[in-house]
């Protein structure tokens, strides 16, 4: 790691989060977002540890002086094993030889990042990327190579059943296939930010109900949350 100089950890998992600090000590897996001091981290040469650019007197640790596998920020520096991390792409490793780890494998938005045993697993592989070299994201018109859509572009859903319907929201969020009818109710845009689909009527986002465990859609408020 280049001494002092803020670097994002970038999940290999399909959406590519970062690590982020939280106001509860947590560190949690979040979307990017430009210039938030919470998701960069810089190596302190001195103290040999990790520190966060939020807040620049927390670094990372393992609590319980390395006896559990839960990460932290922590503002207590004793530079102790348990607050030493080395960069071996791609795995951020600690001193004892735990990495760290997306827990449970799942790619969602605010999923705590905890140490584990290497297992070689995609949730436990990291980018390290530094912060003056992270790529912009697509702004308004621009094409998201990730999501195959472009950022904030009006667009229509059309069945390719024979009436050639259009996707329509109801009264209380659910869809429906209409006629069109061209009411905002039949509109969509994709939202960079939150990563998901809007409805012009409402800006409310596409939602798989009971958490991604049912079968019908709706919108909702976003969470940004894979279903």
């Amino acid at each position: 790691m280049v001494v002092n100089k803020p670097f994002y950890l970038v999940s290999r998992l399909p959406m590519n989060r970062v690590a982020e600090a939280k106001g509860n000590n947590n560190i949690s897996l979040m979307r990017w977002a430009k210039n938030r001091k919470a998701q960069q981290w810089k190596f302190d040469p001195v103290a040999k540890v990790i520190r966060n650019m939020n807040w620049t007197n927390y670094i990372m640790e393992i609590p319980s002086k390395g006896g559990a596998n839960d990460l932290k920020i922590s503002g207590t520096i004793s530079s102790r094993h348990w607050q030493i991390f080395r960069w071996e792409a791609p795995y951020m490793v600690n001193e004892r030889g735990k990495v760290l780890d997306v827990h449970g494998g799942l790619d969602n938005e605010n999923r705590n990042i905890i140490v584990w045993n290497r297992h070689k697993g995609l949730n436990q592989q990291w980018d390290l990327i530094y912060a003056d070299a992270y790529p912009d994201e697509p702004k308004k018109g621009e094409f998201s190579k990730k999501f195959g859509l472009y950022v904030e572009r009006p667009f229509y859903i059309i069945s390719q059943m024979p009436s050639h319907r259009y996707l329509q929201v109801l009264t209380g969020g659910k869809f429906a296939i209409k006629t069109r009818n061209n009411r905002p109710h039949q509109i969509w845009y994709f939202h960079q930010a939150s990563w998901t689909i809007r409805s012009k009527t409402n800006n409310q986002s596409w939602n798989i109900l009971s958490n991604g465990g049912g079968k019908e859609m709706q919108i909702t408020t976003t969470n940004s949350n894979w279903w």
